[in-house]
């Protein structure tokens, strides 16, 4: 069972691991590009339109994201009818709530141009979102590589218009307007993809409606939480810290988007197993393992990256000396993702066994604490130490914890074991025994740091045992069957 549930695992990453690379590629293309042209104040204005606008969307989403891949992944035989009843509600809620966007922005003091950009940014996101259903049906069977390719093309489009818009003068305005052109782009290409997978939309049901708006609430109402948290904090940055230091704030989000993307992915593509697996305690618990070790190596090598290379990173992207404030957000960040995706890992188990209302009571008071300590230190922070996003961060971090012991223990009785405390203190380990000796060898430069950084990573994770040898047997059994046999029988001549 272990090693089918590995397979299944391997299996979903390596149809998006190709897919991944572009897609991190195309978004540190798309940083770059409009990081180098806007300052780091116009940038923080513009993190600030996608903060509201991304908080007003969670509520268009309504928890359809993870009730909708729960349910098909289930195997319901109503799913055009599924479909159909979502992209009504979320046609609905988009007219709505761009009301509601421009209504948190103007009583909170902002400028009419912030409103104007967070009305556009609204009408903008459209294709994006009747996407959504689609990119649910995909992931549900299993069908990562489609929802990968798909997002590649958006991303890709949205890119190069970016980049033209810009390249010829444009700001703002026309940044936000590239995204509703990436967004078309993507559900073109969804909708010929369901096409070709006989993904059916029937007409909305009544009694699917209300199903979606019940079983969406409790899930909308975490993902709401969970999204205050970047706006809330994006409010107080700009009152008390300014627009440069969102800017900074924001960039260092952007990478930390872009490095964090990787498991992420592992998340969707583990999500529908495991909300198979949720019916079973013992497969629940081999899921939530599986699920886990893949995640914290992942952890240890994003976080371990992340320290040792944060300012390479923010030059690449943003130009030397324009961000150099942004290296030092990371680095802090770099120390709580280990924690943090450990908190990642068992909320998603949360959610695939319904507890969705716990989670968002303790998302509620993880938040709350925050906002309590963040009004108190940043105006503090701020004016001692000249950046008031770093108090942000180490609050944000601190409280992972308390959330972790709370999600260890509201979900069912021996479905995390033994392994996943074991694995988060190896992925700890392997990150320390990484950063330690490479933090001295810096004046090296790239060029010697990757390969060393590369190998020393890899012999502490193997000495950990954080990656086990049947990883690598199966990893390149997977390559064989997937990569190289295919190859082989293309260039085998006819007859």
């Amino acid at each position: 069972m272990r090693s089918n549930t590995t397979r299944l695992l391997v299996r979903n990453v390596s149809h998006l691991g190709m897919g991944q690379i572009a897609s991190t590629i195309l978004g540190i293309l798309l940083s770059a590009v409009i990081g180098r042209a806007l300052e780091p104040a116009q940038l923080g204005i513009l993190y600030t339109v996608f903060a509201i606008s991304s908080f007003a969307y969670v509520i268009v989403d309504w928890g359809q994201g993870t009730y909708l891949v729960r349910e098909m992944a289930r195997g319901r035989t109503d799913e055009p009818e599924l479909i159909g009843s979502a992209l009504l509600i979320r046609l609905a809620a988009v007219v709505l709530l761009s009301a509601v966007g421009v209504a948190i922005a103007a009583p909170l003091g902002y400028s009419g141009q912030i409103v104007v950009l967070v009305l556009l940014a609204m009408m903008s996101g459209i294709p994006a979102t009747l996407f959504a259903p689609f990119a649910c049906s995909f992931r549900s069977r299993d069908r990562m590589d489609v929802d990968a390719f798909v997002s590649i093309i958006g991303k890709a489009i949205t890119l190069v218009a970016t980049a033209i818009a810009l390249r010829f003068g444009g700001g703002l305005t026309e940044v936000i307007l590239m995204q509703a052109i990436g967004g078309v782009s993507t559900l073109l290409a969804g909708a010929i993809a369901a096409l070709r997978l006989d993904i059916k939309v029937a007409a909305p049901v009544m009694k699917l409606l209300r199903e979606l708006l019940r079983h969406g609430s409790p899930l909308a109402t975490f993902s709401l939480v969970i999204a205050s948290q970047p706006f809330i904090e994006i409010i107080m940055l700009s009152a008390w810290a300014g627009a440069a230091v969102v800017g900074w704030y924001g960039a260092s989000t952007n990478i930390l988007g872009i490095v964090m993307s990787p498991a992420m992915i592992l998340l969707v593509a583990t999500f529908p197993a495991l909300s198979r697996a949720a019916r079973s305690l013992p497969d629940l618990r081999r899921m939530i393992d599986a699920t886990g070790r893949v995640m914290f190596i992942a952890a240890a090598f994003t976080s371990s990256a992340l320290y040792l290379f944060a300012d390479h990173m923010v030059a690449i992207i943003y130009g030397h000396g324009r961000f150099v404030v942004t290296a030092s957000i990371l680095r802090v960040s770099a120390i709580f993702v280990p924690l943090l995706f450990l908190v990642l890992v068992l909320a998603s188990a949360m959610n695939a066994v319904g507890r969705n209302k716990a989670m968002a009571v303790i998302s509620i008071v993880r938040i709350v604490v925050c906002v309590i300590f963040n009004w108190l230190l940043i105006g503090y922070w701020q004016q001692r130490f000249g950046n008031g996003a770093i108090v942000l961060v180490i609050i944000a971090g601190l409280t992972e914890i308390p959330a972790t012991i709370a999600c260890w223990a509201l979900l069912p009785k021996g479905a995390v074991g033994s392994a996943v405390s074991l694995n988060v203190l190896r992925a700890c380990v392997a990150s320390l025994c990484t950063v330690v000796p490479l933090s001295m060898l810096q004046p090296l430069g790239l060029l010697y740091l990757i390969p060393l950084f590369a190998l020393l990573f890899a012999v502490t994770a193997m000495v950990t045992r954080l990656v086990l040898p049947s990883d690598l047997r199966l990893a390149m059994e997977m390559v064989r069957s997937r990569v190289l046999a295919p190859l082989a029988r293309r260039s085998a001549p006819d007859g």
